[in-house]
């Protein structure tokens, strides 16, 4: 009997133990989350796109893209409010064949929030001015005959590629407090955790001011196409899941996948269109200390196309960051405060 009544009380103490270390954790996460709401969050990092695009000419796609560079890259959080920012300047470039390829200049802005305990919405602009023709050989072979072996690129130094995009997210398993880490380095990952989501990703994107070229170093102009534009867009449902590890309280690790289905369409072109497939990874490797913090990681974002080049496309990006925490103005803090509670957040 004295045996069986060990083994129940160790039981019950183990059992109560555990609650108990759940409630602390639970304790500890709602209020280091209630101290972050007056504190700002700033990151300054490099990021590296591998990109391309589509341009048709005569029921043919070639690729264009833009000169390799890093891009010089920002987050900024104060509650909800989450900004990125990003642009290359010249400290960051890591290529010297201008001459060859163009010049390319980017700017990139994006926002994300919650809307909801379980709904998240993300926005974003960017835009690429400065092309180069990737297949430049396989064009001119088409204008010139097969024969043709000139060397160089063909640049398109006033091009402009626009790409506005969205996304709204539900979450299946897991809330905003779980998944906000997984939105970028500005948020301090607080414990494990494993999340499903369901999201309606939507893009549209312009290519324009592609009538001027130069091509072994001559330059020309179509004035008759000064007013060409190449539309598109793409409706996406991704469902998938994440993982959030954390170590010692300040190192972590995160990964994310989400498969895709996906309509794309050329508008004004109506045979140039699709239902296919598609996937998005995320993952990233961090230490965050509460106050500062660095990390770094890489996304890969795959989209798969009958119509070969124009909606296939496989881009990745990497990028490195570093960031501080400080408290922010107590004026600043009294304000929001007022608009959380009339927005009931």
């Amino acid at each position: 009997m004295n045996t069986k009544l060990l083994s129940i009380i160790f039981i019950i103490f183990s059992i109560w133990s555990y609650s108990q270390d759940i409630v602390r954790d639970s304790v500890t996460v709602k209020k280091y989350v209630e101290d972050d709401k007056n504190k700002i969050s700033l990151i300054a990092g490099l990021s590296y796109i591998d990109d391309s695009f589509g341009l048709l000419y005569e029921d043919k796609v070639f690729r264009l893209r833009p000169n390799d560079a890093f891009y010089t890259e920002f987050f900024l959080r104060y509650r909800w409010i989450d900004i990125t920012f990003s642009f290359a300047p010249k400290l960051t470039k890591i290529n010297r064949d201008d001459a060859e390829k163009g010049k390319t200049k980017y700017f990139n802005l994006g926002f994300s929030f919650f809307v909801a305990p379980k709904v998240r919405q993300f926005l974003y602009y960017s835009e690429v001015r400065g092309l180069y023709f990737q297949d430049t050989q396989d064009f001119m072979r088409l204008l010139n005959g097969p024969d043709y072996s000139g060397e160089g690129y063909l640049q398109f130094p006033d091009a402009k590629y626009r790409s506005y995009r969205g996304e709204t997210s539900y979450l299946w398993l897991g809330n905003k407090v779980d998944y906000r880490s997984f939105t970028n380095m500005t948020y301090k990952p607080l414990k494990d955790v494993f999340v499903l989501s369901t999201g309606l990703f939507y893009q549209y994107n312009i290519l324009s001011d592609t009538n001027r070229t130069i091509y072994q170093g001559e330059d020309f102009t179509d004035s008759e196409d000064i007013d060409s534009k190449l539309k598109d867009f793409r409706i996406a449902v991704r469902t998938g899941g994440g993982v959030q590890k954390t170590f010692k309280d300040k190192w972590y690790i995160i990964a994310e996948a989400y498969p895709e289905v996906y309509y794309s369409k050329l508008v004004d072109e109506d045979n140039l269109h699709e239902f296919n497939i598609g996937f998005y990874s995320n993952a990233r490797i961090g230490y965050d200390n509460g106050n500062w913090f660095f990390g770094g990681g890489a996304q890969l974002n795959w989209v798969n196309s009958t119509n070969d080049n124009f909606y296939s496309s496989k881009q990745w990006l990497f990028r490195i960051g570093l960031g501080f925490r400080w408290g922010a103005p107590k004026f600043v803090n009294k304000n929001f405060n007022k608009l959380d509670k009339a927005l009931n957040f």
